[in-house]
């Protein structure tokens, strides 16, 4: 079975979903391990975003926005929340920007790269260190599903054995199933419905957060 960009972006959201209504509302573990495949398949999705933009200004304008607009809410009720993910794929996607460059010495890249890794780390941004370095993967090896293989395995590795570096939990070695679904990519962007994947990532957040709250008042 192949899938649309449209398809992936559906079990990336429904994936997003689970995983923060275990993180604010709680449920079985079970929950969790299904979470862990939102962020490669985002991650994915960016890529092929990044390939196929007319205008990469805007696309990256597009993304601060939300970006800024998801974080407000957090700000305002003063919730224990990281700098959202939408900072984390601006990143990413200045990172795939950097690498594709032909003005930019490669020495140079690695370096601006390593510093946006830093600055990752630094900011506490979604995921972090592993969030800028799986969007730099899939954007880096597009296509090349052995070489995505072996470089996510070992990414997921060396958060088992050094999960400190990374900020997060050993759970997230169950990422690795992603790479079914997004391995069935058919390379094709299906239902146009880019705003809607936008505006659902703060609205869940909102009707997760109005569940707790009724749920702890009543």
């Amino acid at each position: 079975m192949t899938m649309s960009l449209f398809v992936l972006k559906i079990i990336g959201i429904l994936s997003m979903f689970i995983d923060h209504y275990h993180y604010i509302i709680g449920g079985p573990e079970i929950l969790n391990i299904m979470g862990r495949m939102a962020f490669p398949i985002f991650s994915f999705s960016l890529g092929e975003g990044y390939f196929h933009t007319g205008n990469f200004k805007k696309y990256f304008g597009r993304l601060f926005f939300f970006a800024v607009i998801s974080q407000i809410p957090a700000y305002i009720f003063k919730l224990n929340y990281p700098l959202n993910i939408f900072f984390t794929l601006l990143l990413g996607l200045v990172v795939m920007k950097i690498f594709y460059s032909r003005k930019i010495p490669f020495l140079i890249k690695i370096i601006l790269i390593g510093g946006l890794v830093y600055v990752a780390k630094k900011y506490d941004f979604d995921y972090g260190v592993y969030g800028i370095l799986t969007i730099a993967l899939f954007g880096i090896l597009r296509r090349k599903k052995f070489l995505i293989f072996c470089a996510f395995l070992a990414l997921n590795m060396l958060l088992v054995l050094y999960p400190d570096i990374f900020d997060l939990a050993k759970v997230q070695i169950y990422s690795m199933f992603s790479l079914i679904p997004i391995f069935s990519y058919n390379g094709r962007k299906g239902k146009n419905m880019k705003y809607f994947f936008y505006i659902f990532y703060p609205a869940h957040f909102l009707v997760l957060e109005g569940i707790k709250y009724i749920i702890d008042k009543f």
